[in-house]
């Protein structure tokens, strides 16, 4: 079994598989057990290249910790991916998010995000990270998705710069708040500097002024 796995692909330009031939597959199958995976770059894009698989690779059936880098929420088929990734790491535990900048709605990333709902009560997530977080529907969505499916989360935290964020922090919360959760341990009391949401504290709202 391998401890941890950082795999980075720079190219945006990537060729398209063999027919019938998942990247998916052929990445994971060849890969022993692992517990940490580190995805940067344009991974997703690669990895969703020939479509998922019916079956995940056993390769990722012990992973506790899943990192993913430069996320685009407008990529409906890198999100696809993204989401694939959680399910299918089955003792996953920690989960960091690295989100790219989006501006606009995109209204097939939402859709796919609000049929996420059969996924209730099947994560095993305590911790979820999310790094430069604005607070896009497509990113809310995907918040809900982890609340509604992690029936023993302990926290969330979420940031980003304030002068990046395109509404207040604060507000940003209020909304969160409205998610229904399948933690009881999930709890919001206070807004300070970031976005948190932390077992039996307080969920705060941290814009950093720098």
């Amino acid at each position: 079994m391998l401890e941890k796995v950082t795999v980075s692909i720079n190219s945006r330009v990537l060729p398209d598989p063999p027919p019938g031939c998942s990247n998916f597959t052929k990445f994971f199958n060849y890969m022993p057990s692992l517990q940490e995976l580190d995805l940067r770059g344009s991974v997703l894009e690669y990895l969703i290249l020939g479509g998922l698989p019916k079956s995940p690779p056993t390769a990722l059936n012990n992973v506790k910790s899943l990192s993913i880098s430069s996320i685009s929420f407008r990529n409906v088929e890198e999100v696809t991916c993204a989401v694939y990734l959680i399910k299918s790491c089955r003792k996953l535990e920690q989960l960091t998010i690295e989100c790219e900048s989006v501006d606009n709605i995109v209204e097939p990333v939402v859709q796919f995000l609000q049929a996420q709902s059969s996924s209730y009560g099947a994560l095993k997530l305590q911790r979820v990270h999310m790094n430069m977080f604005i607070g896009v529907e497509m990113e809310m969505e995907f918040v809900k998705f982890i609340l509604a499916s992690a029936p023993i989360l302990e926290e969330i935290f979420i940031w980003n710069f304030a002068y990046l964020l395109p509404r207040p922090g604060a507000q940003i919360m209020d909304e969160i708040k409205q998610f229904s959760r399948a933690s009881p341990n999930v709890e919001e009391v206070e807004v300070e500097d970031c976005v948190r949401i932390e077992a039996l504290e307080a969920m705060e709202v941290r814009d950093f002024d720098y």
